[in-house]
């Protein structure tokens, strides 16, 4: 007879892991699946070595530290991790879920959905010489940041991730970015630190042309609106403008979706018995994208999961999931 978790956690990322934890504390027999070989979801794809500032906890720790100390706390026991599996199907079966996957199929008895912002690709910017240097000095997300300390490094962008680079960078590298829009994205603190640093930055300036041979050498930049530019020499380039999501199968679910995400109430559940989603990939009035809050709303689904499958339990949280939508 096939095994039937208590619940799935489809997303080993930040959240995913959580959810392995507090489905630890709840005594609860539970499964993460994760879509990549490793552990972390798009913080170990796409920031390993970049710090995160906003875990209560830590002041700065990299993607990967992060991921090692909560793979650490949450991998019990009673906890099954399956890697490499990417789930495509979702369907009742009695009173458990089938989810079935690339590799075979799992039963759970309920589910939560952390898969963060589901599949990603980097954007581009389009300009000459992008798509010629790309891997050969033009990056979208670094792995190895060792590797850019020496160098000469252009970012492109005015986000978190831009900010956040430039300002890890800064001590190791000769740093200059270019953002083309007048106001920044950035957390208010990272980009406080930013000017108050020496690095050149262009604002609103854009990346125009990138030239080489055989690896990056030279970018065009210039302000915006503007026919005046200046060719500057570099070794890399990184572009952090954002990614565009995909969902996915998630979206034939049958799950309500908004703006890329799945709705839920401040339970986390959605409409589906025994469904629940956490972290990036949901949302709700009032959502803010944290990991810090991810924590918390992976706890309020795990706790929500055990009061649709204990019912006679007596929860101590103090949410209730019996909020509408």
């Amino acid at each position: 007879m096939a095994t039937v978790d208590d619940v799935i956690i489809i997303g080993g990322g930040p959240v995913g892991l959580f959810g392995l934890y507090h489905a630890h504390l709840r005594q609860l027999r539970a499964r993460l699946i994760e879509s990549m070989p490793e552990l972390g979801g798009q913080v170990s794809a796409l920031y390993p070595e970049k710090y995160i500032y906003d875990v209560g906890g830590f002041p700065k720790v990299t993607g990967r530290e992060l991921i090692e100390l909560l793979a650490e706390q949450s991998i019990k026991q009673n906890a099954t991790v399956c890697l490499n599996e990417k789930v495509t199907g979702l369907e009742r079966e009695g009173d458990a879920w089938r989810l079935t996957t690339n590799a075979g199929s799992h039963l759970g008895r309920a589910v939560v959905i952390a898969a963060g912002l589901g599949a990603f690709n980097p954007r581009k910017l389009g300009v000459p010489g992008e798509e010629e240097f790309a891997g050969r000095g033009v990056q979208y997300f670094v792995h190895q940041v060792a590797g850019l300390y020496g160098k000469r490094v252009l970012i492109v962008g005015g986000g978190d991730s831009a900010v956040d680079w430039a300002n890890t960078l800064i001590p190791h590298a000769a740093v200059r970015l270019v953002h083309n829009l007048p106001k920044w994205q950035a957390h208010e603190e990272a980009v406080q630190q930013l000017h108050a640093s020496d690095i050149p930055i262009g604002q609103p300036w854009e990346l125009r042309e990138i030239h080489g041979s055989g690896h990056v050498e030279a970018a065009v930049i210039g302000p915006c609106g503007s026919d005046a530019q200046e060719t500057v020499p570099v070794d890399e380039i990184l572009i952090c403008i954002g990614f565009s999501t995909d969902l996915g199968p998630i979206k034939g679910w049958g799950l309500p979706i908004r703006g890329g995400q799945v709705q839920v109430d401040w339970g986390m559940k959605t409409p589906l018995d025994g469904v629940y989603a956490a972290g990036d990939v949901a949302t709700y009035p009032g959502k803010t994208k944290l990991i810090a809050l991810g924590f918390g709303e992976v706890g309020m689904a795990i706790d929500s999961a055990v009061r649709y499958l204990f019912p006679e339990q007596r929860i101590t949280s103090k949410h209730s999931s019996d909020r509408g939508f």
